[in-house]
């Protein structure tokens, strides 16, 4: 090997490492990390803004590594550690907000669950069928939906429903018992060759 092709391999490395010097990777690379453990954890639905801002300047990060954007060093690790404060904001601001939200969840379902029973209680599954069904349905999807922590607001719409609708049932069952009553026969006259069991078969009033 010549000395000029040693020299002209020295000169290539040293204008390599000087490109690389110009690119704070370790920062880039951080932050693309914590932005991902951001999306991650939830942000898009509990801090969609911070979110968005930080993206715009992850993207803005990325240009700025390549011509014709090409940043200096220090703007490039400004833009870096901007990314990383902003996802870790995230990351801290969504385990607050999802420990605080999981309580309301489960208090949600236990109202919706005692506003069932109540539905029951007031024979809503026979008087107001449709409703009654209705929140049980609701109630169901809330369960479901709380299992996934990004879907926390979602439970607690669904909870409500359920709540409202059961509710509902009850008002509806009440009133369609009061109307019943209102035409049931006060009393019935026996007839010959009846029984007991053939009165409560045929009379509405039994």
């Amino acid at each position: 090997m010549s000395t000029r092709t040693v020299c002209c391999g020295a000169v290539v490395g040293l204008l390599l490492v000087a490109g690389c010097a110009r690119i704070p990777v370790q920062e880039i690379s951080d932050s693309r990390v914590l932005l991902a453990a951001a999306r991650e954890s939830c942000a898009r639905v509990y801090m969609p803004g911070t979110l968005e801002e930080a993206e715009e300047k992850f993207a803005a990060l990325e240009r700025g590594t390549e011509p014709p954007e090409r940043k200096s060093k220090r703007e490039l690790r400004r833009l870096a550690l901007e990314v990383q404060d902003l996802a870790k904001t995230m990351i801290n601001g969504t385990a607050r907000e999802k420990a605080a939200l999981k309580k309301k969840v489960r208090e949600g379902l236990v109202e919706a669950i005692k506003a069932l029973h109540r539905a029951e209680k007031a024979e809503a599954n026979r008087y107001a069928r449709t409703t009654y069904r209705a929140a049980v349905e609701a109630a169901r999807a809330a369960r479901r939906l709380a299992r996934d922590e990004c879907r926390y607001p979602a439970s607690l719409d669904r909870a409500a429903e359920a709540r409202r609708l059961a509710e509902e049932a009850v008002r509806r069952a009440a009133a369609f018992r009061a109307e019943l009553e209102k035409k049931l026969p006060v009393y019935h006259i026996v007839r010959p060759g009846e029984t007991l069991k053939s009165i409560a078969k045929n009379s509405p009033l039994y």
